[in-house]
């Protein structure tokens, strides 16, 4: 989870709120329902039903993100999900450019990419976080691991599979840039533009 203190906070004014509603209802149709939507099962499964809604899906309706965002005090990330084109420059080859495509999949908690460098090679993230710098902008930082898709390459000492560091301003939501770092296996470093299809 991204903040535990805001989903604290928010699970409390929820209960709050449903134990709120549940009197009102008491009221009008009587003591039996408003047990009911005041248990600890349905206020539990009303939260997580809630909590899974955000996380998939309502995080990312511009309007209702900001009010949230505004009135409980969650992140308002940009949305990255779909398909990216990338362009490179690096290192390897005294400044070899190419290209490659990525997507990335995003859910309020999640982030994963992966991709592919053309013919060259594969990568996936296994660690992947939006930050925000203190001046309100986003960037976007992930460790990767790379395989070769050549045997060629696959079973060279400086071209087999490595592991690497990613870092990504977010420009917006349908630009990224930035640089990349490989382990010492590979020893190459590079920048890097994501432009969304």
């Amino acid at each position: 989870m991204k903040d535990q203190q805001k989903y604290i906070t928010s699970i409390v004014i929820l209960v709050a709120l449903i134990q709120v509603i549940a009197k009102w209802i008491g009221g009008i149709l009587g003591n039996g329902i408003a047990s009911f939507i005041a248990s600890v099962g349905t206020v539990s499964f009303i939260i997580y039903g809630l909590y899974y809604a955000w996380d998939k899906w309502l995080w990312k309706e511009q309007w209702l993100a900001f009010l949230l965002c505004k009135l409980v005090g969650f992140y308002e990330y940009p949305v990255l999900t779909g398909s990216w084109q990338i362009k490179y420059e690096s290192t390897f080859n005294n400044g070899k450019k190419g290209s490659g495509i990525a997507t990335i999949t995003q859910s309020y908690s999640t982030l994963y990419i992966e991709g592919d460098f053309g013919n060259s090679s594969d990568f996936e993230s296994y660690f992947a976080r939006l930050k925000q710098k203190e001046n309100g902008k986003w960037f976007l930082v992930y460790a990767y691991r790379s395989k070769a898709r050549s045997k060629t390459l696959l079973n060279s000492v400086s071209g087999g599979m490595h592991e690497g560091f990613t870092y990504l301003d977010v420009i917006n939501n349908k630009k990224l840039e930035g640089y990349y770092s490989n382990d010492e296996n590979r020893k190459t470093r590079g920048k890097l533009v994501f432009t969304k299809k």
